[in-house]
Formats: C-alpha cells, structure tokens, sequence
C-alpha cells in the first residue's frame, strides 16, 4: 500500500503498542558487513518492545541477543489472527506483525493471509500487500535503510 522511508516507518512501529515481529529464515543466511540480519531484526526488536517470532532457523540465533522470543511458525502466527489470540509471546492479540528476513513472494502471501492487522515488511523488495513496505533495493540500499530505522529508533 505505502512505500515508506525508514524516519516515517520508526515513527510508525514507536507509536503502536502490540507489535509482534517475525523473522525469517532470511535472517541467518543475509549478512552486510559482518552483520547478520538478524543483528538487525534483533536490534528493531528491542528497540520498540516486541517479542519474536522465530521462524525457520531462526530461534538459535535470538538466544544471546536480549529479546523475547518463541520458536513458531509464520503461518500459524498469520492463523492465530482469525480467531481469540491465545498463544503467550506477546499477551494480547498483536494489531501489527513485522516481517524481516522473508523473501517477497513468502511475505507476499502471509501478508495477504493477515485479517484484522496492521503489516511492515522490511525486505528488499516492495510488497505492495502490506500496510507498510521499504521501497524495491540494492542490497547495499536496503542495509542502509536497516541502519537508518534502527538509529530511528
């Protein structure tokens, strides 16, 4: 729906309260610089409150990195959504999921599959089907944008 800057998504993800993060398999095999994207994903994390999502092969990573976590699986977070939430990463029912480390047409169709809240992808291509999307990238771009949100933050 919107192509956003990282200044306009910070402002965005600091003003919602129940906000839960998902990060993809993507996290451990993308690496700028030395630095995993999971760094980053764990780094957003933090930085506004949220609990994740591990999916994939992700969990071990979260281990040392200061962040709530669960070992889940993103399409049964997206399925949580359609009825009473009840699982305990995060107490009440999330009215955003961010999506990190997933590749576009995976995010594409969970993103699609949410009813009832808000979506941000923060991939490297533009996904037209969330609330909130980076714009389509380099990958050196996109590390960029990842480093600007997390200052953001």
């Amino acid at each position: 729906m919107s192509k956003n800057t990282p200044d306009e998504l910070a402002g965005y993800l600091k003003s919602k309260k129940n906000v839960l993060l998902l990060a993809g398999d993507l996290c451990t095999k993308i690496e700028f610089d030395g630095k995993k994207l999971l760094d980053h994903a764990a780094e957003i994390a933090r930085s506004i409150g949220a609990p994740v999502a591990a999916t994939g092969n992700t969990p071990l990573g979260f281990k040392d990195k200061d962040v709530k976590y669960k070992k889940m699986y993103a399409a049964e977070v997206v399925n949580y959504l359609r009825r009473p939430w009840e699982d305990d990463i995060i107490e009440e029912r999330p009215d955003m999921l961010v999506f990190i480390g997933y590749n576009r047409e995976v995010a594409r169709r969970l993103i699609s599959a949410v009813k009832d809240a808000e979506t941000v992808n923060l991939g490297e291509r533009y996904v037209a089907e969330a609330t909130y999307s980076l714009p389509d990238a380099s990958l050196g771009e996109w590390h960029q944008s990842l480093k600007e949100l997390v200052q953001a933050l």
